[in-house]
């Protein structure tokens, strides 16, 4: 009775099941090229899935002891972690998501987003919610045809293509700078 009850999520659904669809997420190519690049650690983020998105799907609130059981362990096999480190990841998180927001509100303050340096980042951000609304439309398919996978995969490798080349440290550069650093061919 104890291991069944401890296997038991939240209204029902195995744990493990929730867990898987973490998981399935956390292991999506674009999210993990995002995760690299951004503040948050992959524990991070995770935890900010569980904690918010897991809630809203549910629609009810989620105990925070039954929130820490759903997250993974890193390299081990045991599954969940105690709430006071889910607390401890979710409070870091929350810091560096705030501090994120706080430097983009500061750079739209100065009218730095006015600056042709940040189009390819609207770009990008448009492409993958066009990427999403592909996704969201196949995920409600019974059954994909080659071309489906096609085109998302397209999509995908698309997006990394321009999320690789905005890693580059010539993409934050202004114009005068790039053809300053730019070799000359005279």
């Amino acid at each position: 009775m104890e291991s069944n009850r401890k296997e038991q999520g939240f209204r029902g659904m195995p744990k493990r099941r929730i867990r898987s669809n973490v998981k399935q997420v956390l292991n999506e190519p674009i999210l993990k090229t995002l995760v690299k690049q951004s503040i948050l650690t992959e524990t991070q983020l995770e935890t900010l899935i569980i904690d918010l998105l897991v809630e809203d799907n549910y629609g009810a609130h989620i105990p925070y002891d039954d929130k820490a059981a759903f997250r993974f362990r890193r390299g081990t096999r045991a599954r969940g972690v105690s709430r006071g480190a889910f607390n401890r990841s979710l409070s870091q998180a929350r810091r560096n998501l705030t501090r994120c927001l706080s430097t983009m509100l500061l750079l739209a303050y100065l009218g730095l987003f006015e600056f042709t340096i940040f189009r390819p980042f609207e770009e990008i951000a448009g492409r993958i919610g066009n990427y999403r609304h592909i996704r969201d439309i196949l995920g409600d398919k019974v059954q994909l045809t080659t071309e489906d996978v096609e085109s998302y995969r397209a999509a995908e490798r698309m997006i990394l293509a321009a999320l690789d080349e905005l890693t580059s440290s010539v993409a934050l550069k202004s114009d005068l700078s790039k053809r300053r650093s730019s070799p000359t061919t005279d």
